[in-house]
């Protein structure tokens, strides 16, 4: 009896150091927890468990295309004018009043003369008196104006009017055109009509007038 006492007595002791160590252990357990639960601010977390995604950076800002260089401007095309023409002399106009007489019975008075660079121009007032002929020509020959030094321009005969005729009783006045100009150094013109006749031909009288030029 005193061995079963024993027996019981260890078997008792046994477990009560089996189960001071098994509380033991289950309060270290409890511990370890709690610690683990009571994780300091800011500490990271564990390796077990995924970290939230980072938010992904904002992209790059695409810089603006630079804008095409400007072509160079061309230069302005330079055009060069063609010189302007000489303008012209202007036609040198003389006051006349000298008067030539045929005995055929023609009157020529000259009242003016306009010395141009292509043509030489007087002012004429022509008539005709005679009893014996109706008609009579102041240009059926050569008809012209002669400077100093010999040199002529022949008249421009009117279309119309080729050699000058003038009806007796009647009066022209108007323009006689002599193609060409008279030099500058000119003093003097003889206007000189149906060359190589005489005055008294009742047909075609021939006679001529001198022109001083005032100024020449």
């Amino acid at each position: 009896m005193n061995v079963e006492k024993r027996a019981q007595v260890d078997a008792n002791g046994v477990r009560g150091r089996f189960g001071m160590a098994a509380s033991a252990s289950v309060l270290a357990v409890a511990v370890l927890l709690a610690a683990c639960n009571e994780k300091p601010a800011g500490s990271q977390p564990s390796a077990g468990t995924n970290p939230p995604a980072a938010p992904s950076p904002a992209p790059a800002p695409v810089p603006a295309p630079a804008p095409a260089a400007a072509a160079p401007a061309a230069p302005a095309a330079t055009v060069e004018s063609a010189p302007a023409p000489q303008s012209l002399a202007a036609p040198r106009k003389l006051p006349l009043n000298v008067q030539g007489v045929a005995a055929a019975g023609v009157t020529v008075r000259v009242k003016g003369i306009e010395i141009g660079t292509d043509a030489t121009v007087l002012d004429v007032s022509i008539s005709f008196a005679n009893r014996i002929t109706s008609s009579t020509m102041l240009a059926l020959l050569d008809t012209y104006l002669e400077d100093e030094s010999g040199s002529r321009l022949q008249i421009k005969r009117p279309t119309n009017n080729r050699d000058l005729i003038i009806r007796e009783g009647e009066m022209l006045n108007g323009q006689l055109v002599f193609m060409g100009a008279v030099p500058a150094s000119a003093r003097k013109l003889r206007l000189v009509f149906n060359e190589s006749n005489t005055d008294d031909n009742i047909v075609a009288p021939g006679f001529s007038v001198d022109l001083p030029l005032a100024g020449g």
